[in-house]
């Protein structure tokens, strides 16, 4: 098989078999965290100052590993985060995705890479498309191809949007008191030939669901054409690579606002009394929600087992039994805070909006032995103290 040569880094790298020839013929092996536990390696963390990039720098920093987070800051509130990467021996980096050269700027001797990086707005990803899959799409390209020449492992946060959502609405649903629920009888009633591949009405949506045909947003669409290129890259050069697709993530830290972040944007609006609006659904719409604890120990229990992962694909949620409305989120906050906010409700439907989804983690669960350990209750106390530590500073941040 032919190879490439690559002179800024004096290897010659064949794709046969994942390994890469030294200039001298010595054969060089993937990084040491795809072939056994990685008691200490050298991280980068693209997008590592942000809410999931920042927490797991700290995390993976306290398990002892070299951790380099690459940030361009441009999320506000990401600046933030830097003198907490700092306390914990974390290196920042200024540098953009979608800037090959912002690459060259990063220590040498990187073993392993976390792309959490991104665009994550649905909302927004209509006002600015160029924006989001040069960002989400080929930013997430110029990391492959770090990857592949250093010869590090990846995992890919990618998320639950690329599943179609025209597909999504077709599946049977009925509206029950605080939630909309998706109707299992209705289920059983249809031919077998006209049930959709990849759901189960009491585990939801897994990672056989349609990603083909129908619309899925702009950001699920810049997504998705990185989703790809990781599976590709995972192929084409024998890359160990897991793609996570996650829903809703949640947690203390977060600087959660309208069109990102719901669940802590619904605590902090109740907490300082912010005006709220159900859109669509009269608030009874239902995501699981997953807590940033989760994640992190997700993600480390996927760096252990690397070499078992060539773009395989990981849905990754709370689950039905970690799912909420935001009727029920009210309701839980009205009853931890003794008082509530006003709400008002508007009819019309956001564009690529979805009435009720959680996930099926059962494949995640099966190779990971793991399930969400942190509760929707136990969470929403740690948010809510959270926010009552930081209140004058959030105060000012929302203008409350």
């Amino acid at each position: 098989m032919s190879a490439i040569l690559v002179c800024q880094f004096a290897l010659r790298r064949s794709l046969f078999n994942g390994v890469v020839s030294s200039v001298d013929g010595s054969r060089v092996p993937w990084a040491s965290g795809s072939r056994r536990e990685c008691n200490s390696l050298h991280i980068l963390i693209t997008g590592g100052a942000g809410f999931v990039g920042s927490e797991l720098a700290v995390r993976l920093s306290e398990k002892s590993h070299r951790v380099v987070v690459m940030d361009n800051l441009v999320r506000r509130g990401s600046e933030s985060n830097l003198e907490r990467l700092a306390r914990h021996g974390v290196t920042f980096v200024h540098g953009d995705v979608r800037n090959p050269e912002d690459f060259e700027n990063l220590p040498s001797g990187i073993e392993f890479v976390c792309d959490t990086s991104a665009q994550p707005s649905v909302v927004s990803g209509y006002s600015n498309p160029v924006f989001d899959i040069t960002n989400n799409s080929l930013g997430v390209v110029r990391v492959l191809e770090y990857a592949r020449l250093n010869r590090c492992p990846l995992i890919f946060f990618s998320t639950n949007r690329v599943y179609v959502v025209d597909r999504l609405l077709e599946l049977p649903r009925r509206e029950g008191a605080t939630r909309i629920e998706w109707d299992a009888e209705a289920w059983k009633k249809l031919p077998v030939e006209s049930r959709a591949r990849g759901f189960d009405p009491a585990h939801g949506i897994s990672e056989e669901f349609a990603v083909d045909g129908g619309q899925r947003s702009i950001y699920g669409l810049s997504k998705l054409i990185a989703d790809a290129a990781c599976q590709e890259y995972a192929h084409a050069f024998d890359m160990p690579i897991a793609v996570n697709r996650f829903g809703v993530i949640a947690g203390t830290g977060q600087f959660a606002k309208l069109d990102q972040g719901w669940v802590v944007w619904w605590a902090i609006a109740h907490y300082f009394r912010l005006p709220l609006k159900y859109i669509g659904w009269n608030g009874k719409q239902v995501r699981d929600i997953l807590f940033l604890e989760d994640v992190c120990a997700l993600v480390e229990l996927q760096m252990n087992q690397m070499d078992r992962f060539r773009g395989d694909i990981f849905n990754l949620g709370g689950g039905a039994e970690n799912s909420l409305s935001l009727r029920e989120g009210t309701q839980l906050l009205e009853r931890k805070l003794g008082h509530g906010t006003t709400i008002t409700s508007e009819d019309a439907v956001r564009k690529a909006d979805l009435p009720i989804y959680f996930t099926d983690n059962r494949k995640a669960a099966k190779m990971l032995k793991r399930h969400a350990k942190v509760t929707i209750d136990e969470r929403f106390d740690r948010i809510l103290e959270w926010i009552r530590l930081n209140e004058a500073s959030l105060k000012s941040r929302y203008g409350a």
